[in-house]
């Protein structure tokens, strides 16, 4: 191995020591998707101008995130009592990695990846809390939008269910997650005021060319994953 090889190496084994107390104090996300995967993306990274100490980190907190993410969804699989636990043990991975990612950028790459992640993710993303603040929602709003996302987390565990019943088959299971979630997306847009969907669309910033992603896991186990 060469010096410059070795520098590489020595500083992001240094950065990555840093990251979790970085992260502990750091920028606190309440995204519903899996941020790690999204910034694996090379367009959004691109977007984002990031460094390649900052990419390399974040190759690091994606591989650890997506190892642990597969194998909570695979002990899911047992029963409906697993499937519960699961579900809120991957809440909880992918908040904890979520501002890790998070931590890795600077404030106004931050700032960008919202509006990307508003691009991206369409009326889901209105599941979160602070997006709900920032448009200034309404508290009958709020509770329209929790009970769209609690009819989307039921819609996803049947399918998951028929899936692991053999009921269905993956291709099928994929059809049926993308129409539920371009049907929560779109109710969750429906319950923003005109007002507020023009602010809305301001705020997604300029466009990236992304295409919307289809993510009807993103509050568990996301399709930005791809394993």
């Amino acid at each position: 191995m060469n010096i410059s090889k070795i520098t590489k190496t020595l500083t992001l084994c240094a950065a990555l020591l840093l990251l979790p107390a970085c992260a502990t104090a750091g920028p606190k996300s309440d995204s519903p998707s899996s941020i790690p995967v999204l910034l694996g993306i090379d367009a959004v990274r691109q977007d984002l101008n990031l460094t390649p100490v900052q990419c390399g980190l974040l190759d690091d907190l994606r591989e650890q995130y997506k190892k642990q993410a597969k194998n909570l969804t695979q002990i899911g699989m047992a029963d409906d009592d697993a499937a519960l636990r699961s579900e809120w043990d991957l809440r909880s991975l992918r908040k904890q990695f979520n501002d890790r990612a998070l931590a890795v950028l600077s404030t106004s790459q931050q700032d960008r990846l919202r509006e990307i992640e508003r691009q991206m993710l369409g009326g889901t993303i209105l599941s979160s809390p602070s997006e709900q603040r920032l448009l200034g929602l309404s508290s009958q709003q709020r509770q329209s939008l929790s009970a769209i996302s609690a009819a989307d987390r039921a819609a996803v565990t049947s399918i998951n269910a028929q899936y692991a019943a053999g009921r269905i088959s993956e291709f099928r299971k994929g059809v049926l997650l993308r129409k539920n979630q371009e049907s929560t997306a779109k109710q969750m847009e429906a319950v923003l005021t005109e007002k507020q969907r023009k602010d809305w669309l301001v705020l997604s910033g300029r466009k990236t060319g992304l295409p919307k992603i289809h993510d009807p896991n993103a509050r568990t186990m996301s399709l930005f994953e791809g394993y």
